[in-house]
């Protein structure tokens, strides 16, 4: 639902001092307002006109300037507000010289700020940003925190806790949706469909599986938070935030505590819409939760592709054991002959010259009618040497089927433990005993899987079909395992046609 705001009156008016960025001698006034923000970051503030035009006349691509061009633009850039001057009258020992006006200059505020900006600009590459899984962590605590800022008194702790809380929430904000966009680049596909990239596969699942489960884990409890807080508690934060920044003495601004109360407000509707959704649609870290696991699924898919390339380009086992058979079945060595010109084609031919020992002086005899001669050729490199001896490849047929053996067993023995659970067609949380790590990942995986879809259905790997529900009382539980516990909704898990 939109609010009535107020428009800033600074709005309606042109920004003069980014006028040097695209101006005619744009080139001219950069240079010169880079030169006076390097020397405003070295606590230099004042230059006088013949610094700015010995620091021009260094470059040769400014050979013509001169110091007339120099005053000009020292004057544009002055009526444009990007540098203030002040006459110096320190050093004026005569009216002629007073009269002369030397002025000396220095950089106005915007002008820091926006030099500053472009340079930040000119070293952007890509989107940037960061995954943080503690800033989920740090919110929650912080949200804990909220009913006893609204009792305390000292407003001052309050605006120190109100910071940092924002802080978190723009780090989660502006880092891990850069991160994620910068994933969903163009310029990371291509990436991805190189080889390099899975050395890095791994890696970047993991870090990416991190972030989900701490999302996961307090997202949820964030939002279960913010839905059974109390409004007045907000309203009363939000007011002891108004009065602190009132209390700031300000010599450049006035701040109107409508206008203020009205932007912190909006700063807090922004977070817990965040986390709630804006007005009935899809929260914004249900969005980004489902934009990383589809981030993970491309990227498997990716490397499984690669995967299955270099294993089609070098797992050629079978089919040279499968071409040696069919040599092995020729009739003679003119069938050979004619298989091999099947399979690898025809050979280049071949010269060979040296000392051959014949038997016959026929011409009509044929080199496959010769007698073998062995050459031994060895490389025309430094530091030869013979190569070992490769080491054949033993039989590992029986220690995988006894790996499967036990692999199918203790699935086997897993299923029964999950069939054990199921009491009247369900799985009710609630009622769980203490249960070992594999059955709590087998029902988080399978709420996930069914809350991912509006049905609410999901269908398990064995083909069997439930529906989970949530509790009418939103209900939270403690699902006690055997490595830790996890607090969650009470959620029941129903099985269709299921005979127990």
């Amino acid at each position: 639902m939109s609010q009535k705001g107020y428009l800033n009156i600074e709005l309606l008016k042109p920004l003069d001092e980014a006028r040097y960025l695209t101006a005619e001698n744009a080139s001219r006034y950069r240079v010169i307002m880079r030169f006076f923000y390097e020397e405003h970051q070295r606590l230099r503030y004042f230059m006088y006109k013949e610094d700015v035009y010995r620091y021009m006349k260094q470059f040769e691509v400014f050979s013509d300037y001169t110091p007339e061009k120099c005053e000009q633009d020292l004057n544009a850039l002055t009526q444009w507000k990007n540098l203030i001057s002040t006459q110096d009258t320190t050093k004026a020992t005569t009216l002629e010289e007073f009269k002369n006006k030397r002025f000396r200059y220095q950089l106005s505020p915007y002008s820091v700020e926006l030099e500053r900006m472009t340079v930040r600009l000119e070293s952007l590459s890509g989107y940037g940003g960061s995954l943080e899984p503690s800033l989920f962590e740090r919110i929650y605590t912080g949200l804990l925190k909220l009913e006893s800022m609204a009792e305390t008194s000292d407003i001052s702790a309050v605006s120190r806790w109100w910071q940092d809380l924002n802080k978190d929430f723009e780090s989660i904000y502006h880092n891990a949706t850069d991160y994620i966009a910068s994933l969903q680049s163009a310029k990371a596909d291509e990436l991805m469909q190189t080889e390099a990239f899975i050395l890095y596969k791994d890696r970047m699942i993991d870090y990416l599986r991190d972030f989900i489960k701490d999302l996961q884990r307090f997202s949820a409890a964030i939002e279960e938070y913010l839905k059974n807080l109390d409004e007045g508690l907000s309203e009363n934060i939000i007011a002891k935030i108004v009065e602190y920044e009132l209390d700031i003495p300000r010599l450049d601004r006035v701040l109107k505590p409508e206008e203020l109360r009205e932007e912190i407000k909006s700063r807090w509707d922004n977070l817990s819409g965040w986390f709630l959704g804006f007005d009935g649609d899809e929260s914004e870290a249900y969005r980004l939760l489902s934009a990383t696991n589809e981030i993970i699924r491309k990227i498997t898919r990716f490397a499984a592709r690669l995967a299955e390339n270099r294993s089609r380009s070098l797992n050629r086992k079978q089919d040279y054991l499968k071409l040696a058979k069919f040599f092995t079945d020729c009739e003679d060595l003119k069938a050979c002959h004619e298989l091999s010109a099947t399979v690898f084609g025809v050979f280049n031919t071949r010269h060979l010259a040296g000392e051959f020992e014949r038997h016959t002086e026929s011409i009509n005899s044929g080199v496959w009618e010769e007698k073998p001669l062995e050459f031994v050729i060895k490389p025309k490199v430094r530091n030869y040497s013979d190569g070992t001896a490769t080491d054949i490849i033993p039989d590992q047929s029986e220690a995988k089927a006894k790996k499967l053996k036990e692999y199918i067993k203790g699935l086997q023995e897993e299923e029964a433990i999950m069939d054990s659970l199921i009491k009247r067609n369900k799985i009710v949380l609630a009622d769980l005993p203490e249960v070992e790590p594999f059955v709590r990942t087998t029902l988080l995986r399978w709420i996930g899987k069914a809350m991912g879809n509006g049905k609410r259905t999901g269908k398990t790997d064995d083909g069997r079909i439930y529906r989970v529900r949530l509790p009418k009382s939103h209900e939270r539980i403690w699902l006690r395992c055997n490595d830790g516990n996890i607090n969650m909704p009470a959620f029941i898990i129903e099985f269709e046609d299921l005979v127990v």
